[in-house]
């Protein structure tokens, strides 16, 4: 396992991040270092690594890794520095905790975390960057698209198409075969009937759209049926 993340970086310090760090711990393998582009947590220690500086770092000539995984809660934010390391060809790595199931008939897009008792059925399908978070059940055959997030302890059916940079809130439930388009946000233990267009926010059983998303507080057209 070493040897296929030769020093990894690990980009944010947050919560995410420390999940993150625990699984590269439990499976031995070596981080390098965090990235944060807070002035004051630069030259810092955080979970007994150092903390180097910004995406600045990246322009310089030499980094002290060799591979990276983005370590943050926004979408917008995995999809922007996925694309900066890209740049400087630095490849994604994921991180799939040692108590996850996942089925040798699903696939990780590169950078994707799968967390503590998480199970992904036969053909999952995972793009960039996506986080399937604690206890979370993907059942077969759904897609997620890049920058995705199932929330703990959700439940993604057969057959689900989610859009990217889309939210499955903590305990919620997507019922088999609906698709969710393109940066959607399911709240909390919502369950979802029918498919959702792209950019709401929808709550409650059944679930139905009260807002957009990520922009919130615009004006919606009708969707009657999940009114």
């Amino acid at each position: 396992m070493p040897g296929e993340y030769p020093s990894v970086v690990i980009y944010g310090t947050g919560g995410h991040a420390k999940v993150v760090r625990e699984i590269f711990a439990l499976k031995s393998v070596p981080v390098a270092g965090f990235m944060d582009p807070s002035v004051e947590k630069r030259g810092t220690m955080f979970l007994s690594r150092p903390v180097f500086g910004s995406e600045k770092l990246l322009a310089k000539s030499a980094y002290p890794f060799d591979t990276a995984i983005i370590a943050v809660g926004k979408p917008l934010v995995r999809k922007e520095m996925g694309a900066l390391f890209e740049q400087h060809r630095v490849p994604l790595v994921s991180a799939v905790h040692p108590t996850a199931i996942v089925s040798p008939f699903a696939s990780l897009g590169p950078g994707s975390v799968v967390s503590a008792g998480a199970v992904l059925a036969p053909g999952v399908k995972l793009g960039r960057s996506c986080i399937i978070n604690t206890s979370a059940v993907v059942e077969y055959d759904v897609l997620l698209g890049s920058w995705a997030q199932i929330g703990p302890g959700a439940i993604v059916c057969g057959g689900v198409t989610l859009g990217e940079g889309s939210w499955i809130g903590a305990g919620a439930t997507v019922i088999e075969g609906v698709t969710i388009g393109a940066s959607v946000m399911v709240g909390a233990g919502a369950v979802v009937t029918r498919d959702l267009p792209d950019n709401v926010l929808a709550v409650g059983c059944p679930a139905r759209i009260i807002d957009s998303w990520p922009e919130k507080g615009l004006r919606l057209p009708a969707h009657p049926s999940l009114l």
